[in-house]
Formats: structure tokens, C-alpha cells, sequence
């Protein structure tokens, strides 16, 4: 089984304007979306859409957790949440003219009973599940919470990691896999990293450190991936950008989905690089049918190490 865990989920209010967004004046919205939100919650709902299983996991509040629970159910998503006080924060994203505002509401209180009834929900695992940890942390739990709850796992699991900067570095743990963008590894390393010569250099301190694979979303210069054996390069195939937010966690989806099917290393990257771009070019997340037309529009460039 399959098992994504969010941390810090929201309900998600998407807002499509297409004149600019004109601060202190009324805005009207021309489209507007409400959806359960999460990195870990986009990584299942794009692995449903490949006709893969997997199970939500984390925590929910409140009238917004409900609403979550429900969505999730209304996809045919599992889910096995935490319940907290409170309520699921609400994060707004304004998509107006080419250009994306977002306001992230605040988070509910995660007391550290809380947190041990996550850990010992994880110890429910079993040899061959893969977890994927996805998403940022809340700010009142440990910023090492996911390497944390990844050394507690008893079972032989496959370990997922995707989230920002200094988190990814203080949270690896023998991952099977890490997802950064080049943005966030451009941070992290406070380097340019123009080539994919010194990208793929980088990587060497993921790979010494437990990973098995790197791949590194790069939006319109296509994405890398990098393990101990080969170096691949992904081209894009063509489309109009209309929504990036959940393209990162559609390509966790896309590569776990292509794995967990048979397919090679090669055409799994090749189906995460489809899933994040068919996420890109959609309203909401990737759709099979669109997933699978841009996987036959994809180039990819393999070469040793």
C-alpha cells in the first residue's frame, strides 16, 4: 500500500481571473475551485487518476478536515487522519493575468500527543509499502519530524521525501526517492546552478547520503534524474501554463504510479514528467487522459555516470 502523508493540509480555494489582479479594487472572479490541499493529499489524487491505490494520512481539523474527508471520499481516496482541535487552515491562490498570488491561512495546533499518534499509526506499516512525506512542516512540531518519524518505522518501507530547502537536507533518511526543484536546490546550496553539469554534481550529496534517486523539476527547461548508475534528461512537451500549484506533487505521483506498475526507471520518469506537466496545463490536477498524451511527446536523454 501506498501511504501519503500531509502534515499541514488545507483547503484549497482556487481563483481564475482573467484580467490582473487590481490590489484595492474589486476583483472579479471569472472561475473558482474548492479541493482538499496538500502535497501529500495532490500526490493521491493524481495516483488515483492513474488507477493506483494509496491512503491519506496526517492531520485534520474542524469544518475544513471535514471537508477534506469528504473530498477525499468523493474521489474513492482512503484516508486515515489524525483529528486535532481547531480547524484546517484555508489557502487562497489567485491566478490572474500569467501571474499567481497565494495567502496560506494558519494552522491548527499539533500538541505532542498528537504527534505520537501519528508515529505509532505509521508503525502500522508493512514490508513493501512506500510512505511518501510531502509538504512543508508546521511551525510548532519538530523541523526534523519527517526524518524523525522515518527512523521510528519498523518495517522494510520505501521512504518518499518532498519538501523545501533546509527541511530536505535535515529530513533524508535512505530515501528511494527526493523530488527538489531547481529552485529549492539553488537555495539550499546557494548556488546558481545554471548547467545541468552542476546540478547533477550536486546531487552527489543527496546520493552519499541514503538516496537512491534524485529528481529535479526544472518548469520549462525540462527535469533531471540522477542516481548512482545514470543521468537523465526530460524534455517538455508543449502546452500553455495555466496552474503550476500540485505540478511537483503530480510528479511524485507520475514516477511512483510507473514504479509501482513494472515500467522502467526510464518510462516512470518519463510518466512523472507527463503528470507534472498535464498538472501545469489544467485547471486542477492531471488527468490520465492527458497524462498519458504528453508521456508519447516526451523525449529523454539517458547517459552513465
Amino acid at each position: 500500500m501506498i501511504y501519503t502523508l500531509t502534515l499541514n493540509p488545507a483547503l484549497d480555494y482556487d481563483v481564475y481571473i482573467n484580467k490582473e489582479l487590481k490590489t484595492e479594487h474589486l476583483n472579479l472572479a471569472d472561475k473558482v475551485n474548492f479541493r482538499a490541499g496538500g502535497k501529500g493529499i495532490n500526490v493521491s489524487k493524481v495516483l488515483k487518476n492513474l488507477g493506483v491505490e494509496s491512503t491519506a494520512v496526517g492531520y485534520i481539523a474542524g469544518f475544513t478536515g471535514d471537508f477534506i474527508i469528504k473530498d477525499l471520499k468523493n474521489d474513492g481516496i482512503k484516508s486515515e487522519f489524525v483529528e486535532i482541535d481547531g480547524n484546517t487552515r484555508i489557502n487562497v491562490k489567485v491566478n490572474g493575468n500569467d501571474k499567481e498570488t497565494e495567502i496560506n491561512g494558519v494552522s491548527p495546533e499539533i500538541t505532542e500527543k498528537n504527534r505520537k499518534e501519528l508515529a505509532e499509526k505509521l508503525l502500522q506499516l508493512k514490508n513493501g509499502d512506500i510512505l511518501v512525506l510531502s509538504g512543508s512542516i508546521p511551525e510548532m512540531i519538530s523541523k526534523k519530524i519527517y526524518k524523525e518519524l522515518s527512523e521510528n518505522i519498523e518495517a522494510d518501507v520505501e521512504i518518499v521525501l518532498d519538501t523545501r530547502g533546509n527541511l530536505l537536507q535535515d529530513n533524508i533518511y535512505n530515501n528511494f526517492f527526493i523530488k527538489p526543484n531547481i529552485h529549492e536546490l539553488r537555495d539550499m546550496f546557494n548556488e546558481k546552478l545554471e548547467t545541468k553539469e552542476e546540478i547533477v554534481k550536486k546531487c552527489s550529496f543527496f546520493l552519499e547520503r541514503g538516496v537512491k534517486n534524485v529528481i529535479i523539476s526544472r518548469g520549462g527547461e525540462g527535469a533531471l534524474f540522477v542516481n548512482g548508475e545514470f543521468v537523465m534528461e526530460a524534455s517538455v512537451p508543449q502546452g500553455v501554463l495555466i496552474n503550476s500549484i500540485g505540478a511537483g506533487d503530480s510528479m511524485v505521483a507520475g514516477f511512483i504510479a510507473g514504479y509501482v506498475k513494472g515500467m522502467s526507471i526510464e518510462d516512470s520518469f518519463r510518466l512523472a514528467v507527463a503528470a507534472g506537466s498535464a498538472t501545469a496545463y489544467s485547471y486542477g490536477l492531471a488527468e490520465k487522459d492527458l497524462i498519458y498524451k504528453l508521456y508519447e511527446e516526451i523525449n529523454i536523454a539517458k547517459e552513465g555516470v
